[in-house]
């Protein structure tokens, strides 16, 4: 009586070749590892982009718009394995905040959400002569009389820069931030893994 048993690996191959085919897989993969890394950090970006402006925008009624146009991302490359978004501008008007409507009373705005919506006395949304934008203006009184009109200041509400800052909001991004760069370097190792042929599982 006898017995053969033989051994084989993934597609039938000798557990030796199989081996060796990792090998190659693997020698590849440490290749192609700075593209992988370049794809995962520009992937994870764009969506800290995506979770900087929800945190924004689950208390303030910023238009997305708005936030998108203040943000920019300086993507991986791979010659240089770094990146980073930056957000910057001047003061917020009063317009790029949702909702901002002209009534007979003058104009509402409800810039963060916890307060309501609130009116400004005497205030109107005109085109603005420089910017071309519409802004809100508003008339002063001097005197019991209307004088020329000036914009008004968006003194009351936080740049986004601000908001992003502040330490609760910080270590939300940071988190999220962490999180995705863990889940896209997985992901990104796995799609080199299945370009490779001769899988093995």
């Amino acid at each position: 009586m006898s017995f053969d048993l033989s051994i084989t690996g993934a597609n039938n191959l000798p557990v030796q070749d199989d081996l060796a085919q990792a090998q190659r897989d693997l020698q590849r993969l440490s290749y192609e590892m700075p593209a992988v890394a370049v794809r995962a950090l520009n992937k994870a970006m764009a969506g800290t982009k995506t979770d900087m402006k929800a945190i924004v925008r689950a208390d303030y009624n910023y238009k997305a718009s708005t936030l998108d146009k203040r943000m920019s991302i300086s993507k991986a490359k791979r010659a240089s394995i770094q990146g980073h978004i930056q957000s910057k501008g001047g003061r917020v008007h009063l317009t790029d905040i949702a909702g901002t409507r002209q009534t007979k009373k003058g104009v509402t705005v409800n810039v963060r959400k916890s307060t309501g919506r609130q009116l400004i006395p005497r205030a109107f949304i005109n085109v603005g002569r420089n910017s071309g934008k519409k802004l809100v203006f508003r008339r002063a009184e001097e005197g019991g009389q209307m004088v020329a009109r000036y914009p008004i200041e968006v003194r009351d509400t936080a740049h986004p820069e601000v908001i992003y800052n502040a330490p609760h909001n910080w270590a939300k991004i940071q988190t999220k931030a962490a999180e995705r760069i863990d889940t896209n370097v997985a992901r990104e190792i796995d799609a080199e893994f299945r370009k490779q042929q001769g899988k093995w599982g």
